[in-house]
């Protein structure tokens, strides 16, 4: 009894595989394989010779022998207007840029201490930040950053201003958010 069901399924199992073997491209299939061709390179073209020659100092100081393009030797080379720059404290101040701000912070407040993130994305206020970790609805709300002068300024939706925070050591800020102490520090 067992016999008079094993040959129908040994049947079914050989035209399985022989129907996969085709499938599969094999060597029995050859009249349906497709020769692929490949493009033609391309002819090379000649170029000119490169030159080199020897750039300007940074500082705007002119090399003997080379043009300078109607600039004065003598004043300092300046960024183009509209550029990006690093924002420094005033004078007596230790100079503050915006990378100096990059990355993870901890933040706390009068009721909370919780991670501030802050990158140079565009955003409504500056530059985007984010909080994790807060309980606290107001810490929660920062979404923004910018640095004025020497000020580091945390903004909310819209880039309103919520806190300005002022350098109080190494890696540590200090200031107000809606009448409590605010710091964030590494």
């Amino acid at each position: 009894m067992a016999l008079r069901y094993l040959g129908p399924i040994i049947l079914v199992v050989a035209l399985t595989g022989c129907g996969s073997i085709g499938a599969i491209g094999l060597p029995w299939n050859r009249d349906r394989q497709v020769v692929q061709q490949q493009p033609e390179p391309l002819p090379s073209t000649a170029t000119a010779p490169v030159e080199s020659a020897d750039l300007a100092p940074l500082d705007g100081t002119a090399v003997a022998g080379m043009p300078t393009d109607g600039l004065d030797a003598e004043q300092p080379l300046s960024p183009p207007s509209g550029s990006q720059t690093a924002m420094t404290a005033p004078a007596g101040d230790s100079a503050l840029s915006r990378t100096d701000l990059l990355g993870g912070w901890t933040i706390t407040s009068t009721n909370d201490s919780c991670q501030l993130f802050m990158t140079l994305t565009s955003w409504t206020g500056g530059y985007r930040a984010s909080t994790r970790g807060c309980t606290s609805n107001l810490l929660k709300s920062i979404s923004a950053w910018n640095l004025q002068g020497s000020e580091v300024i945390l903004a909310g939706q819209g880039g309103t201003p919520l806190a300005r925070l002022a350098s109080s050591g190494t890696n540590r800020f200090d200031g107000q958010l809606d009448g409590q102490v605010i710091s964030f520090y590494r």
